[in-house]
């Protein structure tokens, strides 16, 4: 299964690896990421997969939520399956 995390929040420094971390611990694989820090506000969205798709996104959700308070980082867990089909008009 395909999952999209969106981290937005105060930039300082481990974040990416505070959030790689709970992914690694959940049984994710990280298959691209992107970064950047606007104005001391970081935005991360990384692309991960996972082989056994319900218990690791359950693990990976709880996992996030104390990273989320460790860090204060909002963070958002996508099925990258919900957004495919998305925006196409009726060819």
């Amino acid at each position: 299964m395909s999952l999209l995390i969106v981290a937005v929040g105060r930039d300082r420094p481990g974040l990416v690896s505070e959030v790689s971390e709970a992914i690694f611990d959940a049984g994710g694989n990280i298959e691209d990421m992107d970064q950047v820090v606007m104005r001391n506000v970081f935005v991360m969205s990384i692309l991960v997969e996972t082989q056994n798709p319900e218990k690791s996104l359950r693990k990976l959700r709880q996992l996030l939520r104390r990273k989320s308070r460790k860090t204060g980082l909002k963070i958002s867990v996508y099925r990258v399956k919900d957004f495919r089909g998305a925006g196409k008009t009726g060819q």
